[in-house]
Order: structure tokens, then C-alpha cells, then sequence
């Protein structure tokens, strides 16, 4: 999985993850608020998008690539980061809105629910995270 929503999950793991997580994937119980063991279309695109804003520093409703955390800067890391946040910047502003974001994660949860149930469980997730299907 290479796309913007991997980095900000990957920056944001220890806020996504809660202390009821059990065993499931940080994303998977970071974002399921009903705590049903599945994660809706609904908590995925809140969560995705709240846990992407938190980059926001100065608080215009938009992430810049200056914005994210030190580690997207370091060789290696920064070229994809780079790739991924223009790939995802529709506007082509040099930002991600709200709006983009958004739109990335229906994007996203479509691709990664396999089997079309309008839930992701922590199969799909993990199957998501090796870039595969299930």
C-alpha cells in the first residue's frame, strides 16, 4: 500500500491506537467508535480524515507536505511521501483539503473492503497493508 493515507496512518499509528484495541490493527480499532470489532465506511473516512488533519499546524484546513512530521523528510521516505501527497492534491494547490482527504479515503475503504460488506475487519486490513487482496 503506497498511497497518502499509509504515511498518515504510519505517523499516526500511536494516536489511531487505543487501549481497547486488542488485537486487532491499530486501524481497525483506532477507528471503530462502536468498538464491533469492524470498521464502517463512515468511521473510516471520520477517522482517516481526522487523524490526516491533525498535520495541520497552522490550522488553515490544509495539509502541506511542510507540515508533516520530520520522519517524511528523511531519504528514502521523502520521494514517496512526496509522489503520494501530489498524487492525492486534486487541486493541485500544494495541499490537501478536507475535501481531498476525504475523497481519498472513500477511495481507499473502496479498495480495501474485498468483500464488499461496507465493513473493513482486520483481514482486510492486513491484507490492505501487503498490498493484496485477502
Amino acid at each position: 500500500m503506497t498511497d497518502w493515507i499509509r504515511i498518515g496512518l504510519l505517523a499516526g499509528a500511536a494516536l489511531a491506537a487505543c487501549p481497547s484495541a486488542r488485537a486487532q490493527p491499530a486501524d481497525v480499532a483506532g477507528f471503530d467508535k462502536d468498538s464491533d470489532g469492524r470498521t464502517s465506511r463512515a468511521e473510516y473516512r471520520t477517522g482517516l480524515v481526522a487523524e490526516s488533519m491533525k498535520f495541520d499546524r497552522n490550522g488553515d484546513g490544509r495539509v502541506t507536505v511542510k507540515e508533516l512530521p520530520a520522519f517524511a523528510r528523511i531519504p528514502g521516505v521523502r520521494g514517496p511521501v512526496e509522489r503520494i501527497f501530489r498524487s492525492n492534491d486534486l487541486s493541485g494547490d500544494g495541499a490537501l483539503s478536507r475535501d481531498e482527504l476525504t475523497a481519498r479515503a472513500e477511495a481507499r475503504f473502496s479498495e480495501l473492503d474485498v468483500d464488499r460488506n461496507g465493513f473493513l475487519d482486520a483481514g482486510e486490513i492486513k491484507a490492505g497493508r501487503r498490498g493484496g487482496g485477502r
